[in-house]
């Protein structure tokens, strides 16, 4: 079951309507928040959260949405610039009807094949900081970087060049170390963490730790222990500052990693409720529909 909750390229370039991709292993996409519904359209309901395994780097050209990685939300907006590595987990939830977007996807194998942290180690210092994948831009900035993006696809698109793929992968890297400039000139405001409270502190360990262990830790008591807090603690820290309590938190992680796993076609309920450590598919059933208000296999055929 391990490969189930990925994304993989091509599955995104098919829906895309405006998409140039070398062998379905490097991509750039142009996103289009026009076919919304109005002015800003709201997705949670419908749109599900997926894992991709490629890095996705996203530069943001007009409008807005609203996003999720790893269940941290985000506004990004025009002329920002989002970075998400391999194996995290997004989901849009509105996107504006005026959005527009340039995504360069990259394979996992490809992007090792690369190999950039021998390259340069200050290049891809900041593709690391997993505390700040989003970034805003000037305008000469974001310029500069659709230039960068416009070259990729001229490479993309130079199908009849004998040496495609490796002029491709040193294209990257320059279009990388076009990227690390920009960001290393904002390194102050980029790679200096501000220094954390040690209630935020145990928030941010709290994520980490859900992101790895929610499938199968489904009791704020497991968390607890691994911050060696009380679970009375760990739920008041995590309600003064987000809102939401520690079963909350674990509940909407189990429903994230649900839909992820039920968006598989070639998975049945039933792995999905032992992925997730359910004592049977009947309870993963009723804590579905509690949550989302259908059962899981009216969730599939909606998705």
């Amino acid at each position: 079951m391990d490969k189930l909750p990925f994304i993989e390229i091509k599955e995104l370039n098919e829906n895309i309507s405006s998409c140039d991709s070398y062998q379905d292993v490097f991509s750039i996409l142009d996103l289009d928040g026009s076919l919304s519904i109005g002015e800003e359209r709201d997705l949670e309901e419908y749109s599900s959260p997926v894992r991709m395994n490629a890095l996705m780097i996203v530069l943001i050209l007009e409008g807005s949405a609203d996003i999720k990685v790893d269940y941290i939300s985000y506004k990004i907006e025009k002329n920002s610039f989002l970075t998400i590595m391999p194996t995290h987990i997004v989901q849009a939830t509105t996107v504006s009807s005026d959005f527009k977007a340039k995504m360069l996807l990259v394979d996992k194998t490809f992007l090792e094949e690369c190999r950039p942290e021998f390259r340069s180690p200050s290049m891809t210092n900041y593709m690391q900081i997993r505390k700040n994948p989003y970034t805003v831009f000037t305008p000469d900035e974001t310029l500069h970087l659709e230039m960068s993006f416009e070259q990729l696809r001229e490479k993309i698109n130079n199908h009849t060049h004998f040496f495609h793929k490796e002029v491709l992968q040193n294209s990257f890297m320059a279009f990388l170390l076009e990227l690390a400039n920009i960001l290393m000139g904002k390194k102050d405001s980029i790679v200096v963490v501000p220094t954390l409270s040690r209630k935020e502190e145990l928030l941010n360990q709290f994520l980490q730790l859900l992101l790895v262990h929610c499938k199968e830790e489904h009791g704020v008591t497991f968390y607890a222990d691994k911050l060696f807090i009380t679970p009375q603690y760990l739920s008041l820290i995590l309600k003064e500052l987000t809102g939401k309590s520690a079963n909350k938190w674990i509940d909407e992680a189990l429903m994230v990693e649900a839909k992820i796993l039920l968006k598989m076609p070639q998975t049945t309920v039933q792995q999905v409720a032992d992925e997730l450590h359910f004592s049977d598919q009947s309870t993963f059933g009723k804590f579905f529909k509690k949550h989302m208000g259908v059962s899981p296999m009216e969730y599939r055929k909606s998705s």
